[in-house]
């Protein structure tokens, strides 16, 4: 869309503050659920939350150690409300993509319209892929003068395959398929003309299951056998680390602000969409007594689940609902239709009103994150 999504500087610093905030936080959770487990253990966390998520790998159980920050990549979906104030209406941390998308817009769009930059001193994204090559290259536990980093795809046929070519292109990164790595030794090795060279760091573009098929998913063709096994050892880095998954469940949202006070000791600064997670007795009640105004959707993808829209359920639709909540009622949550606030968006030949969500991406940088200034 040629016409932009403007944010003030006063107002992106705000937004900025609780990414921040948000990304480290969700940083600790991941540590503590494949580590002590200790939120779960002083009832912070109920366990039916984690060990029934599909992103829950027990493989993953002590992979890394506990004095590595585990998500190096962090993507939240936020939106402005009437009210005027920004919500984040869910976290991404598997594989989180879109800022190559961001970046090719951007170079486009500085090109078409180079007055407009200078004019009114749009922030740059350089400075964010300056930090992301950085701290991919910081995570190698060997060879860190020189580490070899690669970007992990499933391959062309993948719908974001242009992002994961153009982002490798960009960062000067080898784009390669689970065939291009093999695991010797104990380690990756990429095969090449001059033979294999040992790989460092894994940018990868793969699902959490599908990275190692001797330890995950039995059936894929798109990771590297063994993967899992080198990471233990020590011998390879991989963004985000395998089975950050476990993080983009819904439910999370509604133990946000308690976590926070718990962990960082600070209320959360960008409030999450209400948010009721049905595993709890009154707010299952709440849900069943309110869907016909709540979305309601499962913590992880159901295959063949309809699509559940506030005001357009029939009777039947009603009560297959409650039946289907009622009966497993930890794999759902409510959440309140979201009422964004709108944008001009050119479409086809003429301008119109049409509601926004803003994709923002986040990067590790020593002991906090750098955020890519829009999105």
């Amino acid at each position: 869309d040629p016409i932009p999504l403007v944010i003030s500087h006063e107002e992106w610093i705000n937004i900025e503050t609780g990414l921040i905030q948000r990304a480290e936080l969700l940083s600790l959770i991941l540590a503590d659920i494949y580590g002590s487990r200790r939120l779960i253990e002083k009832g912070l966390l109920p366990p039916e939350l984690v060990y029934t998520h599909k992103g829950f790998l027990w493989p993953c159980v002590g992979l890394l150690p506990e004095t590595e920050r585990r998500l190096n990549i962090y993507s939240g979906n936020i939106a402005r409300g009437r009210d005027g104030r920004f919500w984040v209406l869910e976290d991404r941390a598997q594989p989180p993509f879109g800022s190559g998308y961001a970046l090719e817009n951007r170079i486009v769009m500085n090109r078409s319209f180079p007055k407009l930059f200078e004019n009114f001193q749009v922030h740059r994204l350089s400075m964010y892929f300056r930090a992301l090559r950085n701290s991919l290259s910081l995570l190698a536990r060997h060879n860190k003068d020189e580490p070899r980093v690669v970007i992990l795809t499933p391959g062309p046929e993948h719908d974001a395959y242009f992002e994961h070519a153009y982002l490798a292109a960009y960062l000067g990164f080898p784009l390669v398929q689970g065939g291009d790595l093999v695991v010797r030794d104990g380690c990756v090795w990429l095969k090449s003309v001059g033979g294999l060279q040992q790989v460092d760091v894994i940018l990868r573009r793969l699902d959490d299951e599908l990275c190692d098929p001797l330890e995950l998913r039995r059936d894929s063709l798109y990771g590297v056998p063994g993967l899992l096994e080198a990471v233990r050892l020590g011998n390879v880095a991989t963004a985000n680390p395998i089975g950050s998954n476990v993080l983009e469940n819904p439910a999370l949202l509604a133990f946000l602000p308690g976590l926070c006070r718990h962990l960082l000791g600070e209320e959360l600064k960008l409030p999450s969409v209400a948010t009721w997670w049905c595993g709890q007795p009154r707010e299952r009640e709440f849900v069943l007594q309110n869907l016909d105004k709540l979305v309601v959707k499962p913590i992880h993808p159901i295959p063949d689940l309809p699509e559940m829209i506030p005001g357009e359920l029939s009777k039947a639709d009603f009560c297959i609902w409650r039946d289907r909540i009622q009966a497993e009622p930890h794999l759902f949550v409510g959440q309140e239709l979201a009422s964004l606030s709108v944008g001009p968006a050119f479409v086809s030949d003429h301008i119109e009103s049409r509601p926004s969500v803003l994709s923002t991406f986040l990067t590790a940088k020593e002991q906090t994150y750098v955020a890519m200034p829009g999105g």
